[in-house]
């Protein structure tokens, strides 16, 4: 086999496990519930705690204290915390990139041969 099949069947192999890795179901707490640390009250996890509990984090508040004290900050910071777990943007450019690497790398090998 030519070096530039092996190096595109490499590239894809990657792109497929990305896929698949993005597939695979993330990790959830054992617990449904949790107790906040800041009022006491048993919530339901949502998308913000469960994110905070992958993260390590080891106090969680419901919704109305996190709405508190998100408006306890400053304009900037607040913007920042609160769009902080909305962007999911990039993926899909680098999943493009590498669809593109091996498709542009073997139109220039057919190029100069």
């Amino acid at each position: 086999m030519s070096p530039e099949i092996i190096i595109g069947i490499g590239i894809a192999g990657i792109v497929l496990l990305t896929f698949v890795g993005k597939l695979l179901p993330k990790s959830q707490p054992k617990e449904k519930q949790f107790k906040c640390s800041r009022c006491g009250t048993f919530s339901p996890h949502t998308e913000r705690t469960i994110e905070a509990w992958r993260n390590n984090k080891t106090k969680f508040f419901c919704k109305e204290c996190h709405a508190k004290w998100l408006q306890s900050r400053p304009p900037l910071e607040r913007e920042q915390f609160s769009s902080r777990g909305s962007s999911k943007s990039g993926c899909l450019g680098v999943v493009v990139l590498f669809a593109l690497v091996p498709l542009v790398g073997f139109f220039l090998v057919q190029a100069y041969v």
